[in-house]
């Protein structure tokens, strides 16, 4: 009358719910000795699990034996081993029964309930098995995943392994077109796992970064879309707009040149691998004067190939480029001053030029008034020929030709009305497109309050 032992199908599917799922049982279909036996020809009744079988139960499974089992004879001897006569049996009374206790022979039914219970019992330990390797895959699942997890958690606190954003983030500083960094994360980003580990990273500057030429033609790629010599004619606005910044962010100081130190410091992100022999290489590269910095211009015909041609380009042709850059390179500067709410200060900046630069092109300062908020001249009341402070160049007759707003950018006028004799806007506007830029590149290509300052 003692409890099953330990292996019964009962124990063995409370461990598989969570009691404990180590355990080491005996085989399900497989009961050792007479408990066991007992137990899963009772389980093979008690279909509710009550831990009790009625006369329902015991009517329902000899139905499904067949044989000379009737109602009566349930009946009888339900009312015979129901000690407690509740109706029920309890383990202990069936095992009574089952076992033959009463002296009769259990052999023409228990072998074939036993049978009937181990084919039931391999049934459910099919399901129970599954359940249980089901529940040790997904702990090995999540203990592979916890373990990978901390593993990428290491990596990212020793620098060896960075996420999408900060990829990107930092290509930019760097120089790069969003466009550009984007379609190099997309290309390192081998197991798509949303981060460029150490492994990747090698890979990608392997394959993309790992001369100085496919350095060049990565931001010749972000300002012209195509890893070959720019053309900044044909650039875009955007292309300009990159081109510009650029340099700016080469230029980490904002003095207007770059230095080795600035220039090691944008290789070493681009690819960690190059060494101070790469960095001397491209500065006289670029360097064409000697002195050693990198100016706009020598970036310029870095990016374009003009550096490397025995033909300087066309009067006409530089200009139109010198030109470009200009417009762009002041647009920065404008953006920026609004920005860092200097505009006035720049604006007076720019305008301390206008003078100068009138005589040179022959032109009579008439009025010199710099506005803001309006597109008539404060002063003289007109607008004829102005300076733009938008874009930073001289305009006759009409609106910005570059698209600036005036009223908001502020411009100088230099006549409020045509003067007849003298005035620019007796020549092409492509002219002015070419050489109407007021002021100093130098001083240009500095930042904003080192330009103030300087």
């Amino acid at each position: 009358n003692s409890p099953p032992p330990a292996g019964s199908s009962l124990q063995r599917s409370a461990l598989v719910h969570g009691i404990d799922m180590a355990a080491v049982v005996s085989p399900y279909g497989a009961p050792q000795g007479v408990g066991e036996e007992v137990k899963l020809i009772f389980e093979l009744f008690d279909t509710d699990k009550s831990g009790k079988v009625d006369s329902e139960e015991l009517k329902n499974v000899f139905r499904s034996l067949g044989g000379s089992w009737t109602e009566e004879k349930l009946e009888e001897m339900l009312a015979q081993f129901d000690k407690n006569q509740d109706g029920e049996l309890t383990l202990e009374e069936f095992w009574s029964w089952i076992n033959g206790h009463d002296g009769r022979s259990t052999d023409d039914y228990r072998p074939e309930l036993l049978a009937k219970a181990i084919n039931l019992d391999k049934e459910r330990g099919a399901v129970e098995e599954a359940k249980l390797a089901e529940f040790r895959k997904r702990k090995e699942t999540q203990a592979a995943k916890e373990e990978a997890k901390a593993q990428k958690d290491a990596e990212r606190a020793a620098g060896l392994r960075v996420t999408r954003e900060e990829f990107i983030k930092e290509k930019i500083a760097a120089g790069m077109s969003r466009e550009v960094a984007v379609e190099l994360y997309d290309k390192g980003d081998d197991d798509r796992d949303g981060e460029i580990d150490k492994e990747e990273l090698g890979w990608l500057v392997s394959d993309s970064l790992a001369t100085l030429d496919q350095v060049k033609g990565v931001y010749q790629k972000g300002i012209a879309r195509e890893s070959a010599n720019v053309v900044v004619a044909d650039c875009s606005d955007a292309g300009l707009a990159q081109l510009v910044t650029t340099f700016m962010s080469w230029d980490e100081d904002g003095d207007g040149t770059i230095t080795p130190a600035e220039l090691g410091k944008v290789l070493r992100v681009v690819n960690p691998k190059f060494t101070q022999v790469s960095v001397d290489r491209m500065m006289s590269e670029i360097d064409s004067n000697g002195d050693g910095f990198i100016d706009l211009k020598e970036f310029v015909d870095w990016l374009t190939g003009q550096n490397v041609k025995k033909k300087k380009m066309k009067k006409k042709a530089q200009e139109e480029q010198d030109s470009k850059v200009a417009l762009a390179l002041h647009r920065k500067r404008s953006d920026e001053a609004q920005n860092l709410k200097l505009l006035q200060e720049f604006v007076e900046l720019r305008h301390s030029s206008l003078e100068e630069f009138c005589q040179k092109k022959k032109l009579k300062v008439e009025c010199g008034t710099i506005n803001f908020g309006t597109s008539e001249c404060t002063a003289c009341g007109g607008r004829h020929g102005f300076l733009c402070h938008g874009c930073g160049f001289v305009c006759f007759d009409g609106d910005c030709p570059n698209g600036c707003s005036i009223s908001t950018c502020g411009w100088s006028c230099i006549s409020g009305k045509c003067p007849k004799k003298k005035c620019g806007c007796k020549k092409k506007p492509d002219f002015w497109q070419r050489s109407g830029f007021v002021g100093d590149m130098a001083k240009l290509t500095m930042d904003v309050p080192v330009m103030l300052k300087a």
